[in-house]
């Protein structure tokens, strides 16, 4: 159907022979959605309808402000540009209006040369969407009977008003279609690292088991959760976190083969599935190379980063039958190895359903154990290694399930941060903490600081300084009684940060720890930028320290390179996993203020705390079989309890 916008004077002009053909082009135009070949009929009708030696379609581009040849009849490829308002092309498009020259060689528009041979006459029509919106102009040269008359031009106009008519459908069905292959590729993929998401992984992998199966061939899948992210997340924000994730993704697509499916499965989850392995063996040297390609530096905005990765492998047909059970096997190895100290790669075993039964359980009921009261504060004496007073309290949390029983720091305190419950549970160990030190206080027990371990997700709300104060108030504990412990990477995550939110704690009137010093990652440098009172010497250099193993001596000049740092900073000293009669002797000789571990006490619940203390704690018993031993004869120590 011709268009309305076309008013009757001008088709009454036209013959029959050419409404007929206009009908069929309209029809023509009408059957196709290709914006190519409506351009192209545009040209070939044209030069038909006019009868003319050359037609050209210009498109106008709007970056440059040109107009230049699309496509045309006789041109031989080459692109004409023409700025807008010059020439007849430029004008057209600028004005809107129709252009008809007789005779070209008089005629000052016409830019002469542009098109390799002589122009006698020229007709150029603006084509339009919606009959308004100006997108080129379709220019005809040299009519073989004569000048174009005005049959020729309302012809052009015609034909110029069918083709706005079908490229403007032709253009909603393009952008429907692009915003339909969006909606599709959003719903299949990762929006902040690109990769194919949850989705399009069970499809995937549903296509690729099938494969397998038909050919007989092995199939992996590969769960990787990175470790420390969420730490680095929390401390840095998420534009950092986000922007880590794209180059560790960025780093997984690069340490696999072209056709291996890298997927991420949410948070810091991603999941690979190697189809058509040739062996075990080559699984496990993909894992090493994933492990070592995460392990090397990261660099966001100048700041450099480390993380590791925890590797679960599933693989068919050993023990995966299904798409879900490779998932969730791979899902149960990958915790395997987060529980054994992370950074490493095992494959599946069948024992490994029952860890993951065991682990949604313990979720699922960590949630209660609050309200049930079944969380719990044990406290571990430290003594100050020259006199044996007891001088503070470690508060340790314990969960001693109504059914299992004592369940273990290490099993479930991973699950309390997975989970952000560590929030609660880490403010209530504040809370509790202070208030049993107060009680004991006000029993007439002589004060004792009281150390309690803070969580990186505690630390970093922007309301723990408010939670630290309302802890203080609740329980009237003067804050010199209270020592929060923190780790090392919590603090080199983002040190100004830190820094700040330190010294606003030291404003209260609180004490400062480093826990497990000399496990960190960084540099030394923080030490003398933030406010720091203790440092806590990790146990592992503590129990592994042999004083007459030269193997082990390593771990001694640790310790007294730690002991020495700490004195020249103005810190105090404390090691904890203390065990034996020998760790003692090296400990008082090396000059460390505090001390402690199972030689004198284990962790004990507030009932037997008193006791200890009533009795008046180890002090008798240390100096008489600890402090008055001469040094250099080793010897092991019943431990209490």
């Amino acid at each position: 159907m011709l268009d309305q916008s076309i008013n009757a004077a001008k088709i009454t002009k036209l013959s029959q022979i050419d409404y007929e053909w206009l009908i069929q082009i309209a029809l023509k135009l009408n059957l196709s959605n290709s914006i190519d070949y409506i351009y192209e009929l545009i040209v070939y009708q044209s030069a038909k309808l006019l009868n003319a030696d050359r037609v050209s379609l210009f498109l106008i581009d709007n970056d440059s402000h040109e107009v230049y040849t699309h496509l045309g009849m006789g041109l031989e490829g080459k692109e004409i540009r023409l700025p807008m308002g010059r020439g007849v092309a430029g004008t057209v498009a600028f004005t809107g209006q129709p252009i008809n020259i007789t005779d070209a060689e008089l005629d000052p528009r016409p830019v002469r040369n542009y098109f390799g041979y002589a122009t006698k006459t020229i007709l150029a029509v603006p084509l339009k969407l919606n009959g308004t919106t100006i997108i080129g102009v379709v220019q005809a040269l040299n009519k073989a009977d004569g000048p174009f008359d005005e049959r020729d031009e309302r012809v052009l106009e015609i034909l110029c008003s069918l083709a706005g008519v079908a490229l403007e459908r032709a253009n909603s069905i393009r952008e429907k279609e692009a915003l339909d292959e969006k909606m599709i590729y959003q719903a299949q993929h990762d929006l902040e690292t690109g990769l194919p998401n949850r989705a399009l992984l069970l499809q995937r992998l549903s296509l690729d088991l099938e494969e397998a199966k038909r050919r007989q061939h092995e199939l992996a899948v590969l769960m990787i959760d990175l470790d420390r992210f969420k730490l680095i997340n929390d401390s840095l924000g998420h534009e950092v976190g986000d922007e880590l994730l794209k180059q560790v993704a960025h780093r997984i697509k690069t340490s696999v083969r072209m056709n291996d499916l890298v997927t991420r499965l949410g948070g810091d989850e991603f999941v690979i599935v190697l189809s058509k392995i040739k062996s075990r063996q080559d699984v496990g040297k993909v894992a090493q190379n994933l492990l070592k390609a995460i392990q090397r530096p990261f660099y966001v905005d100048g700041t450099e980063l480390f993380v590791t990765g925890s590797i679960g492998i599933s693989m068919y047909p050993n023990l995966g039958k299904s798409v879900t059970e490779l998932i969730r096997q791979a899902d149960n190895a990958m915790y395997r190895v987060k529980a054994q100290g992370k950074n490493n790669y095992q494959f599946f075993a069948e024992e490994m359903s029952d860890i993951e039964l065991r682990r949604l359980s313990l979720v699922t009921q960590l949630h209660k154990a609050l309200e049930f009261e079944e969380l719990m504060l044990f406290y571990q004496p430290q003594l100050n290694l020259q006199n044996g007073k007891l001088v503070g309290m470690e508060a340790l949390l314990r969960w001693k399930h109504r059914e299992l029983g004592m369940i273990s720091p290490a099993e479930f305190i991973p699950l309390a941060e997975e989970t952000g419950l560590v929030v609660p549970i880490g403010n209530w160990v504040l809370n509790d903490a202070c208030k049993q030190t107060k009680k004991w206080q006000l029993a007439g027990f002589p004060p004792v600081r009281m150390s309690v371990n803070v969580s990186a997700v505690q630390f970093n709300r922007n309301d723990f300084i408010g939670v630290v104060r309302e802890a203080l108030h609740a329980s009237q504990l003067d804050p010199q009684y209270l020592e929060l412990e923190l780790t090392e990477g919590l603090l080199l995550q983002d040190i100004q940060g830190a820094a700040a939110k330190l010294k606003e704690l030291k404003k209260l009137g609180v004490y400062i720890a480093i826990d497990d010093f000399g496990t960190g990652y960084s540099s030394l440098r923080y030490l003398k930028q933030l406010p720091i009172d203790t440092l806590k010497i990790d146990q592992s250099f503590i129990r592994d320290m042999r004083i007459y193993d030269p193997a082990k001596g390593k771990d001694k000049a640790l310790v007294e390179a730690i002991i020495m740092l700490g004195h020249n900073l103005g810190m105090n000293i404390i090691a904890e996993g203390v065990e034996l009669q020998e760790h003692v002797d090296f400990l008082r000789d090396s000059k460390c203020e505090e001390i402690q571990g199972y030689i004198f006490c284990k962790p004990i619940p507030a009932l037997e705390i008193e006791t200890f203390m009533a009795q008046g704690g180890p002090g008798e018993r240390l100096s008489a079989t600890l402090l008055n031993n001469h040094p250099g004869k080793p010897g092991l120590v019943e431990k209490a309890g």
